[in-house]
């Protein structure tokens, strides 16, 4: 799952940037329950940072320290409160050894390609602070509910709700957020939604694995539907260490 996550995220990183409009909101929206809950000059660690929509708005919390976290994301490029101390901690989530003390540890849009975030979360927890928090968002089992219909199996291992999400948080957290949400998208026609998973490298269903043939019947019979949606499910988790 990882060699292929890794492939399909670098091949379309170029595309990312513009296309990902409902993942630029969801980190919009996870950072407004962050700002209000870390004080400057925090000590932060971004988990799957990509092209940086969540680390954008984690910048302008003046952080005095942050370590980003990517599978093939190079840095993003962005201009840092002249204090901050930026690292990179590239590679795979699960064999990093994450800094110690953290105030906030936060991950948008991430969580739903780990085969067990659980454990992922574990050891999150412990590379808290006491006091510190952990951010998350990811999506739910409801995510994308135009393709399930279509008989497409999900494609990402992991989907959870926000209820599903707290489920998988280690002792010790206390939730102090949790709730779900659905972005919906319209499109013209068929085409033009595949056209935008692709361009993403986020096809959580798998219609990348289907023939030509099948994929061609298959946007047939999406656009004889009706009107062309993509409704995302995210779903959020704020959790402060005991």
């Amino acid at each position: 799952m990882i060699p292929r996550i890794a492939t399909g995220f670098a091949r379309h990183l170029q595309s990312y940037e513009a296309a990902a409009c409902a993942q630029a909101q969801i980190a919009a929206r996870l950072a407004g329950e962050i700002a209000t809950r870390v004080a400057p000059g925090a000590r932060m660690l971004e988990l799957g940072h990509g092209t940086g929509f969540l680390t954008r708005q984690l910048a302008q919390l003046d952080p005095g320290a942050i370590w980003l976290n990517d599978l093939v994301a190079p840095l993003p490029a962005l201009g840092w409160p002249a204090r901050t101390r930026v690292q990179a901690l590239p590679g795979d989530a699960a064999d990093l050894r994450f800094p110690e003390g953290l105030d906030l540890i936060a991950s948008a849009s991430m969580l739903q390609w780990l085969a067990d975030p659980a454990a992922l979360l574990e050891k999150a927890a412990r590379a808290l602070r006491p006091g510190g928090l952990l951010a998350l968002s990811s999506f739910g089992p409801g995510n994308f509910p135009e393709l399930a219909g279509l008989g497409l199996p999900p494609g990402a291992p992991s989907y959870r709700d926000a209820a599903g999400l707290c489920a998988d948080l280690p002792a010790g957290l206390q939730v102090i957020t949790a709730r779900d949400e659905s972005i919906p998208l319209a499109f013209p026609d068929a085409r033009a939604l595949m056209d935008h998973l692709r361009s993403t490298g986020v096809n959580g269903l798998r219609a990348g694995h289907l023939s030509v043939p099948q994929l061609r019947r298959l946007m047939q019979e999406m656009n004889r539907a009706g009107p062309t949606t993509l409704t995302y499910r995210p779903s959020y988790c704020i959790a402060r260490r005991c």
